[in-house]
């Protein structure tokens, strides 16, 4: 019963604190180590060898605030061996000589910046590169704001942002929305668009314009921008003897890929090439009536002719030129797009005529002709 008193006794004593702890940390069980620490500080706060291996953690962990507070609580000691708290006092000397603190604000609304630091100072000590590849990490998993970090002396920018640190001092970096902006540009996003499409050509006359939405997912592949999106028209065409008919089975999908250049401020031009295919109803056909497959030619029907209304699949390679307004998360764009369309016509078609299936075949059974369109877009970085 003494032996196990006596045992209980010694595991709250901060020098078995200490042996746990340097036991730990010669295994490079540093989480292990650092508890061990923090419950022998908690029974003895001027412990010499507690705060020695306090600093020795924390420098590991890149924690300088917290090694500048076990070195000075160390070193000012009132016990404990000379020789150790000098060397506490000459670390300390040299983090407050070396180190500086910066204190990283963002705008309202804004909880957690995720973005690069970089260091355009010349750092010779293989500490002082650590120190900043640390922080350099946090920078990229994401700082939560404000934020109060260590770093080197030097010159730094941070997700854009030019700022100084000073040894011993502690500077303030504003980070403006403008800087959010720019990297929910540059980062994943959802994206949304609205507009209106026509076409040209002596193909696709009867074609009107109509309204075109699309629903997508883009992400960068290093400078460039590729985005992919299923899409959907509320398509119109007129016909012989027909009032307007609008026909809604126009699904399809777009791929783009684009090159974003920064315009300043919160704006960013993104030219971009693109191959879009999709469903197209109405496409006008004149057929010389007899028996099928019924002989078939693009345009308008004359009244020895027979007028057929196909749908066709379409594939456009185009380009486009857009203009995007960025905010926080939010991206507002305007987008104008010009392409050549390639319509593949079903070969051979089906007319229903009064409850009989013929067929038909047209030649040529490729239509050409042009597309413009122009919409609005919204994208929700992700």
């Amino acid at each position: 019963m003494i032996l196990l008193l006596t045992a209980a006794l010694a595991a709250e004593s901060p020098a078995w604190r200490a042996a746990q702890a340097r036991q730990f940390l010669k295994r490079g069980w540093i989480d292990d180590a650092n508890a061990e620490v923090v419950a022998g500080l908690a029974l003895a706060p001027e412990d010499v060898e507690l705060n020695s291996l306090c600093v020795d953690l924390a420098r590991r962990q890149g924690d300088i605030e917290r090694a500048l507070h076990c070195a000075a609580v160390g070193a000012a000691a009132p016990d404990g061996d000379l020789d150790a708290r000098a060397a506490l006092s000459q670390v300390e000397g040299w983090m407050r000589a070396n180190f500086g603190f910066v204190e990283v604000r963002g705008p309202d609304g804004i909880v957690e910046v995720k973005g690069a630091l970089v260091s355009t100072s010349l750092l010779l000590e293989a500490e002082l590169h650590e120190a900043v590849a640390t922080v350099e990490a946090r920078a990229r998993a994401g700082l939560p704001l404000p934020s109060r970090v260590a770093l080197p002396a030097g010159d730094y920018t941070l997700h854009g942002e030019a700022f100084h640190v000073e040894a011993g001092g502690t500077s303030q970096v504003n980070l403006p929305a403008t800087r959010f902006g720019a990297a929910a540009a540059r980062g994943r996003r959802l994206d949304l668009g609205l507009g209106v499409a026509g076409f040209s050509g002596a193909d696709l006359g009867n074609q009107l314009p109509g309204f075109e939405t699309e629903l997508g997912f883009s992400a960068p592949i290093g400078a460039l921008r590729l985005a992919g999106a299923a899409t959907w028209a509320l398509r119109g065409y007129s016909g012989v003897g027909l009032v307007d008919e609008v026909s809604p089975y126009t699904f399809g999908g777009v791929v783009r890929l684009g090159l974003p250049v920064d315009l300043g401020a919160a704006m960013v031009f993104v030219p971009a090439v693109s191959v879009a295919g999709a469903m197209l109803p109405g496409l006008e056909l004149r057929c010389t009536d007899g028996e099928p497959p019924l002989s078939c030619k693009p345009g308008r029907a004359t009244r020895a002719e027979l007028p057929v209304y196909a749908t066709g699949f379409v594939v456009t390679p185009g380009g486009s030129l857009a203009v995007e307004l960025n905010v926080g998360r939010l991206v507002l764009g305007l987008r104008g797009a010009i392409g050549h369309t390639l319509v593949l016509l079903p070969d051979p078609g089906e007319l229903d005529r009064g409850g009989v299936i013929d067929t038909w075949t047209s030649d040529p059974a490729l239509l050409h002709g042009a597309v413009y369109s122009g919409a609005a877009t919204v994208s929700f970085g992700l």
